[in-house]
């Protein structure tokens, strides 16, 4: 390490206040490491900088060092420690107990650049469990701090560009499989319901998570929108009136086709299911019936 112009201290300088504040840190959190090192950095922009960018590569080598120190085999951490808790697989109990004590289950989906795509640490951030699961990205982020949580939440929103979904659920480090299971039921729903870009929850969903519960009526409005599906032109249709959130003068643009020709394709629409698209109560059904088909 060696300062990037005049103006910086000397290196020995900034070990010595890093030796300082390590003195009075108890070591016991991470995820402050770098606000403490930011204390030796002091109202250097550049060495505040240097911290940013390297404390959390300290941290993550502190969380890993913290965990397997003295542990023995025996309750080492597990390869895939994110998929074992979202799948309800045993850990060790000293592993289960290094964890946060509540997490945020984040399931991603991005559309435009490709499920694959890769999230970076920076925005995962110090602490953060990830795995794939379906080739949709899964984050557990320790929910100790609000204000740390909605700056991620907010980053990977950012990252889907526009073109995917975010759905969280928030859960106890014991609890972790079903709060992956309410995320991933969310992100289910959201997106058969070709809701706009950006991060939901089960509040966002209460009416079609209560419908997809019920197996039954899950197959009852199935059964609905079923005969719409040998109709292609049609069912183009119906998406096009969802996507643009029932305003048949957009559905129409988006279409490029003329405002009466939509009209028309709307009446086949009700002719076909029973249910008339141009009045709010049908088109709520329809709406949830095509949520019920795709998410069977």
């Amino acid at each position: 390490m060696r300062p990037v112009s005049d103006s910086s201290p000397e290196p020995v300088d900034f070990l010595a206040r890093v030796r300082a504040v390590g003195e009075k840190w108890s070591g016991d959190r991470q995820g402050k490491l770098v606000d403490v090192l930011l204390q030796a950095a002091g109202d250097n922009p550049e060495l505040a900088n240097l911290v940013r960018s390297s404390g959390s590569i300290l941290e993550e080598f502190l969380e890993g060092f913290r965990r397997n120190a003295g542990t023995g085999a025996a309750t080492s951490v597990p390869r895939d420690l994110a998929a074992d808790l979202i799948a309800g697989r045993s850990v060790p109990q000293a592993v289960l107990d290094s964890l946060a004590t509540r997490y945020l289950v984040a399931v991603v989906r991005s559309g435009v650049n490709g499920r694959g795509k890769a999230v970076s640490a920076e925005i995962a951030g110090p602490g953060v469990l990830s795995t794939r699961h379906d080739g949709d990205l899964v984050l557990l982020i320790p929910d100790i701090d609000d204000g740390r949580t909605t700056r991620i939440t907010g980053h990977l929103t950012q990252w889907l560009g526009g073109s995917g979904w975010l759905a969280v659920a928030k859960r106890g480090r014991a609890q972790l499989a079903d709060g992956f299971r309410e995320a991933g039921d969310v992100l289910r729903l959201v997106a058969a319901g070709r809701r706009p870009s950006g991060m939901y929850s089960i509040s966002d969903v209460l009416v079609e998570y209560a419908v997809i519960r019920h197996e039954e009526v899950a197959e009852n409005l199935a059964a609905v929108i079923k005969p719409l599906r040998a109709h292609a032109v049609l069912w183009e249709t119906l998406t096009a009136l969802i996507d643009a959130d029932y305003n048949r003068n957009k559905a129409a643009k988006n279409l490029f086709i003329h405002r009466s020709t939509l009209d028309y394709r709307l009446q086949r629409i009700a002719g076909v299911t029973g249910c008339d698209p141009t009045s709010g109560r049908g088109v709520q059904l329809l709406t949830a019936a095509l949520i019920a088909d795709s998410v069977r």
